[in-house]
Formats: structure tokens, sequence, C-alpha cells
């Protein structure tokens, strides 16, 4: 991630100001931050094949599946550009911003792991339309996948077997999670033993 370029900013100067822009920025507590750019082609082809297993549930339900460039407003003062948004509010072709987002899911990359799972998912919790948050590792067979339970409160599932399908109830999908990682040469967690002393 960058430094501060110019600030401070409201999520809706944000989201003018960036249609000028050529670099890729986010707004994070009122500042626009230039993000670091490069992606591996793991990153990118694990976020291809998410696209393609979502767009068909989605577009059954008159919903959108959209990459990278979808915002999605995390207050006054933050806007995120998620790597993958399901947008289930009606259609605005001149929308700047997902206006219901339900689902987003980030593929991480070694250099925004840990911004990734912290400060974003923090942030997307707080959004009152988002009901999945999904992180998923490209090298690596690991995805979390965060779920608002029917009271706000958040539940966390955790998946490293290529073998694993989980339902998305909330967008209609079903989702085998070796279409995620379909071409790629992921290696798997390995898994935690107790040494005895």
């Amino acid at each position: 991630m960058g430094t501060p370029k110019l600030g401070p900013m409201t999520a809706d100067s944000f989201l003018d100001w960036i249609e000028t822009e050529s670099g890729r920025y986010e707004l994070v507590d009122g500042y626009p931050i230039e993000m670091v750019a490069g992606r591996t082609q793991s990153h990118n082809v694990a976020a291809s094949n998410i696209l393609l297993a979502l767009v068909p549930p989605a577009k059954a339900r008159g919903w959108r599946a959209t990459i990278k460039r979808t915002a999605v407003r995390t207050g006054d003062r933050g806007v995120r550009f998620p790597d993958l948004a399901v947008d289930c509010g009606p259609p605005n072709p001149s929308a700047k911003e997902a206006s219901r987002p339900t689902l987003v899911v980030e593929v991480s990359s070694p250099s925004g792991l840990s911004t990734d799972v912290t400060d974003k998912l923090d942030e997307y919790r707080q959004h009152p339309d988002i009901r999945v948050i999904m992180f998923v590792e490209p090298d690596v067979v690991s995805i979390k996948l965060y779920r608002r339970a029917e009271f706000g409160e958040w539940t966390i599932e955790k998946y490293g077997r290529l073998e694993e399908t989980t339902d998305l109830p909330e967008i209609g999908a079903r989702l085998p999670w070796a279409a995620i990682y379909d071409t790629l040469e992921p290696k798997l967690r390995p898994a935690l033993q107790v040494v005895p002393e």
C-alpha cells in the first residue's frame, strides 16, 4: 500500500475525484491511498475463476458479479475496491458504487495480506448490506469465509482442501473450491501436529 496523496476527503468527494485518476486508489480514514501496482498471475487467475463461478447465479437473479473496479463504501470516509463483489441492489448503469454489496472477495497478495485480514475485514463487517466476506490465498489452498448470522454476529469458516464445496445461499450459489484454483498449482497448507514432549 502506498502513502497518502491527498486528503482529507469524504467518500462522495473521493468517488468524484477518482474518475479523473489513472492510478489505483482506495479511501482509508479520509485519505486517498495509492495501491501497490502489480498482481501475480495466480492472483489474477484466482479472481477470474471466482468471477466465472459467481456470474451465472448472480445473473439468474438480476444481480451483478463484478471484478476489481466496483467501489464499496465502507463509511463516510472510506471506499474500498474488492477484487470481486456481488451487488444485489437494483441496476443503475451510472452508479459509482455498489448499491447493495452482499458478497465481497479479496484475493490476497503477499504485500497486502495483513491489511486485507485486519483493516478491510473490520470495514467490510461494518457495512450493513455485506453478508459474506471471502479471503482467498491463490498460492496455497486457504479460504476464509466470514458470514453474517441472523442477529448480526459473524461466524468464520476455514477451508483448506480442494474437494470442499460451500453453499452461499446469500447469493444463491454453490462454490466448489477446486473451481477457484482451476489451472493453478496451489500448495496445501501443512496440517498442524502436536509434538510430544
